[in-house]
């Protein structure tokens, strides 16, 4: 019978691990991007809420225009227009986002607006008191074309900034473990927002030298972020120099802002109404259309008193512009905002392929360890079997001599007269008869023996044991050690020396050599009486299983038992 190969044991287990893990996988994909979709949703909705937060704060006086406008540098969309709504529904805009800015931040409460505007860069400095903590916040318009360089040439997707913004603000982002650490991982390490290193002020305003991307995608071909150096060598000793403790602030560099128009003017008779009334009728009448390449969700009646209306682009579900109406103390405000978010495949890629990865190492690896204990056991079966039915095989071949021999004295037994021939001949067939019983319980011993358990040790150890149960004096040489079933190799040893002791001349000594090559055992033997017994099978086998090759010879009266690693002459 053929015999089997690992992989016969491994392949089914392979198949039914690699289903389970595409179960696995499918199932994690479809919880994430179930909670993804349902946090984008919720995300939305949490951003009216900062709005209103926002513009109550505003109306109330706690700050103006300038916080206003750093704050939305946190949760940054790529449209915001705050408005307030009179009487006579009129809408009256006091926030809209300025995309002639690039926001660099050199600390929570200072911040520098990049612009090539002259209206702006003549205003110079705003300052603005956060009430009632009395907090100082700063803007100072200011000109330097290589951060709108950097700006433009910077690898950081707002879209999926901004998906990560709107995850971190839902509860179920926090809830969900297995949501909140992959979207840290999807987020953090595809955020790639440039730092100024070192840099200094004049009355010109902002040099910089150094800029690095702080955050980079470390996963899939970003291990070294993009740099710029803009460092002037005449001007060397000015430069601030962020160290790596951070005692002098970097400056960090957001991106420009680019302006949805075509989302933007697809819907601008919801998203640039003139009064409510118009929004309203503009909402529901696009809400109705089925051929429009948007589609408008109208909430009437939107908690109480309040209204929302939905824009998104088919086929584009994450980009969403959204239209909130609400009254404050009586009073009623708009607030709308378009974003673009990252697709779950987008924001979720690095983390669901180095998920699918692990995924499948791991159903591999089980499989593979599950598929070793049943090969193993049936290797050790295969080989015992194997090993008898050679045996026997090998048994049967060389049994035939000593039969021979035992033939040959029972029919000079026959032909004797005299009580002293017959005795020495019925001697000689017990002695044969004594010495074949002794081979087949090696033979019986051998071949039940089915636990065998190799452990390193010495060669020279086992043989004087083997010598000292043949009775037979060894001249040992040498040692070295090897992996073994002591008692099995033992037993092929003691064969070897028995045979060897049988038939050597009375003058002679039995001698091994040990090397780390092999083991010669070798001695004058007397060639009219030597025959090859049965015990040089037994110990062959045994050395078989040992992964080891038995050579024997009688070659000028010197019999050699060789023993070594690979066959001899090769």
């Amino acid at each position: 019978m053929k015999r089997k190969k690992y992989f016969h044991f491994a392949a089914g287990r392979v198949i039914t691990s690699l289903l389970i893990g595409a179960v696995l996988y499918t199932a994690v994909t479809m919880h994430l991007s179930s909670v993804y979709q349902s946090s984008l949703e919720t995300g939305f909705n949490d951003r009216v809420e900062l709005y209103k937060k926002i513009i109550t704060n505003y109306d109330e006086g706690r700050y103006g225009s300038v916080f206003m406008s750093i704050i939305t540098n946190f949760y940054s969309a790529d449209y915001i227009k705050l408005a307030r709504i009179g009487e006579d529904g009129s809408i009256d805009t006091f926030f809209e986002t300025d995309y002639n800015v690039i926001p660099v931040e050199e600390r929570m409460h200072h911040w520098y607006y990049v612009t090539d505007d002259p209206e702006l860069l003549a205003e110079g400095k705003r300052i603005e008191t956060i009430k009632p903590a009395n907090e100082d916040w700063v803007i100072e318009y200011i000109k330097c074309d290589e951060i709108r360089k950097i700006s433009d040439e910077s690898s950081w997707d707002r879209r999926l900034t901004n998906g990560w913004d709107l995850s971190a603000m839902t509860d179920s982002y926090y809830a969900d473990k297995l949501v909140c650490v992959s979207s840290e991982l999807c987020g953090a390490l595809r955020y790639a927002q440039p730092d100024v290193k070192s840099y200094y002020f004049d009355e010109a305003g902002l040099h910089i030298g150094k800029v690095r991307e702080s955050g980079v995608d470390y996963l899939f071909g970003k291990a070294f972020p993009a740099k710029w150096d803009f460092t002037d060598p005449s001007k060397a000793d000015l430069y601030k120099i962020c160290d790596e403790e951070g005692i002098v602030p970097s400056l960090t560099i957001f991106p420009t802002l680019k302006k949805p128009e075509a989302f933007l003017n697809a819907n601008a008779g919801i998203l640039s109404a003139a009064d409510l009334d118009s929004l309203i009728r503009e909402a529901d009448a696009a809400s109705e259309k089925e051929d429009s390449e948007y589609t408008v969700y109208s909430y009437d009646n939107y908690k109480g008193n309040e209204h929302q209306y939905v824009i998104f682009k088919k086929g584009i579900p994450n980009t969403k512009g959204v239209v909130a109406v609400f009254s404050i103390d009586g009073q009623k405000y708009l607030a709308e905002f378009v974003i673009s978010c990252a697709s779950f495949e987008e924001f979720y890629s690095p983390f669901l392929i180095a998920f699918g990865i692990i995924l499948l190492v791991l159903c591999l690896a089980i499989a593979l360890i599950l598929a070793v204990r049943p090969y193993s056991q049936y290797k050790k079966a295969y080989e015992n079997n194997n090993f008898k039915n050679n045996l026997i095989d090998s048994l049967a071949h060389n049994m035939k001599t000593p039969l021979q021999i035992l033939g040959g004295y029972a029919e000079n037994l026959k032909d004797v007269e005299t009580g002293e021939d017959k005795d020495r001949y019925a001697d000689q067939i017990l002695a044969k008869t004594s010495e074949m019983n002794k081979d087949i319980e090696a033979i019986l011993k051998t071949a039940e023996k089915s636990d065998r358990k190799f452990i390193k040790a010495s060669v020279r150890t086992a043989l004087a044991e083997a010598a000292e149960k043949a009775g037979a004096e060894v001249v040992i040489k040498g040692d070295t050690d090897t992996k073994m079933d002591r008692e099995y190799f033992k037993t092929a040893l003691f064969c070897l020396i028995d045979n060897a002791s049988k038939y050597k001349t009375a003058d002679s000594k039995i001698e091994a050599d040990i090397t780390g090559k092999g083991i010669k055992i070798t001695n004058k033997t007397d060639a009219a009486k030597y025959t090859p017994g049965t015990g040089l099978a037994i110990a062959g086998r045994i050395l078989e299983q040992h992964r080891l090759y038995l050579k024997t010879q009688l070659k000028d009266g010197v019999f050699e038992a060789l023993i070594t690693k690979k066959p001899a002459g090769k």
